[in-house]
């Protein structure tokens, strides 16, 4: 077994360890590796079993860098400009050196040429959410850091004048922080503008945005035409289709269900003339609400046409059913709804008696569906 002192090092790039040359290709590559396992084998080599190791070490660990294309053109990149990674190759008194091995050259300077400074190594600053700050700063708490650059890279600045992404998401948070929610929802807009990706879009909060600066509807305009961005069916643009549902439905809840009955009504035909804009199908919900906001403010050939479209609407399941009868009892149009009521009871229309389909059982829905037109009917006749 040779000891250490008659074991030499040599310094090789990975092509020399395994004996091919830079050119080879990658078939090349793989036999010589094989070739070179084989031939450092310690049961075939012949070398002390602690040097075969070694050398087997040396071969996977040369092998493993140039197998993967991107690290092996990392890797000729580094060599042709010598500066590329070596391996100790160890090589016993006496053995000559791998046929090809090649030292790896490294440029040498004088020592006493000094080294040029990279214009890029400045000490004095670090990088915070990409603005530079001075170290001092850096090494203090996050509050600090925050304050530096908002004092001398936000404040006094117009967002407008911006579309670096780094200082819009910065800003975007300071502003919402600041409660200046214009602000904050112009600079969303313009980050998702800047940066098109779907990770930015989904992180901008625009939605919250909209709703806290009651924008609601200029708010389903704009994701509507972002949804351009993506095909139909994508990922991306289901997303875009419910934050622009839930944007509307906040609308309906705030300006349609609530509020003075003229604004009521007028709000509920702009929400659902923007509907219509954006091809986008009213709900149930949509419906009603607007036909109850019209019957309030006494717009009853406008109520009507609703309605129209209510009953128009299929019924898709038991529940269906009695809000339709429901309908029809608040929009004073008892007839129909008794005589609806009187189907369900007999069973003409089978879901709205399948407790697996309605909430409740069927039969406490009827007593409270018979309970609220009975009232109706003595509300009418009094």
């Amino acid at each position: 077994m040779a000891s250490s002192a008659d074991v030499l090092y040599q310094d090789l790039d990975y092509y020399a360890v395994l004996d091919v040359d830079p050119d080879a290709s990658a078939d090349q590559l793989r036999v010589a590796f094989r070739r070179a396992v084989l031939r450092h084998h310690p049961d075939r080599s012949g070398a002390p079993a602690g040097l075969a190791t070694r050398r087997t070490s040396l071969l996977n660990r040369a092998w493993s860098e140039l197998r993967d294309p991107v690290r092996r053109r990392q890797y000729d990149g580094a060599l042709s400009r010598g500066v590329a990674g070596t391996l100790a190759w160890p090589v016993a008194l006496g053995e000559p050196l791998p046929a090809g091995s090649r030292r790896v050259r490294r440029p040498t300077r004088r020592a006493s040429e000094p080294a040029e400074p990279s214009p890029w190594h400045q000490p004095a600053w670090r990088s915070v959410a990409g603005f530079r700050v001075p170290a001092a700063v850096f090494l203090a708490d996050p509050d600090a850091q925050r304050r530096w650059i908002v004092e001398h890279f936000i404040g006094g600045q117009d967002w407008r004048d911006h579309r670096e992404r780094y200082w819009l998401r910065f800003a975007a948070t300071y502003y919402r922080e600041r409660g200046r929610l214009e602000d904050w929802a112009g600079i969303a807009e313009r980050l998702v503008e800047v940066d098109p990706s779907f990770d930015t879009l989904a992180r901008a909060g625009l939605r919250e945005a909209y709703v806290a600066t009651d924008r609601h509807l200029a708010g389903a305009t704009f994701l509507a035409e972002l949804g351009g961005r993506w095909p139909d069916g994508s990922a991306p643009r289901t997303w875009l289709d419910r934050e622009q549902r839930a944007l509307l439905v906040d609308y309906r809840e705030r300006h349609v269900r609530r509020g003075p009955s003229g604004e009521r009504a007028a709000n509920a035909d702009l929400l659902l003339d923007y509907l219509d804009g954006l091809a986008m199908e009213p709900t149930y919900a949509d419906l009603r609400v607007a036909h109850l906001a019209h019957r309030r403010a006494g717009n009853g050939e406008r109520a009507v046409a609703i309605l129209d479209r209510l009953l128009a609407a299929p019924v898709v399941d038991g529940d269906g059913w009695y809000a339709r009868v429901q309908l029809l009892t608040e929009a004073g149009q008892l007839e129909q709804a008794s005589t609806l009521l009187a189907e369900i009871a007999r069973g003409e229309h089978p879901d709205a008696l399948n407790s697996r389909r309605v909430r409740g059982h069927p039969s406490q829905r009827i007593s409270r569906a018979r309970d609220r037109l009975a009232r109706a009917q003595r509300r009418a006749k009094s």
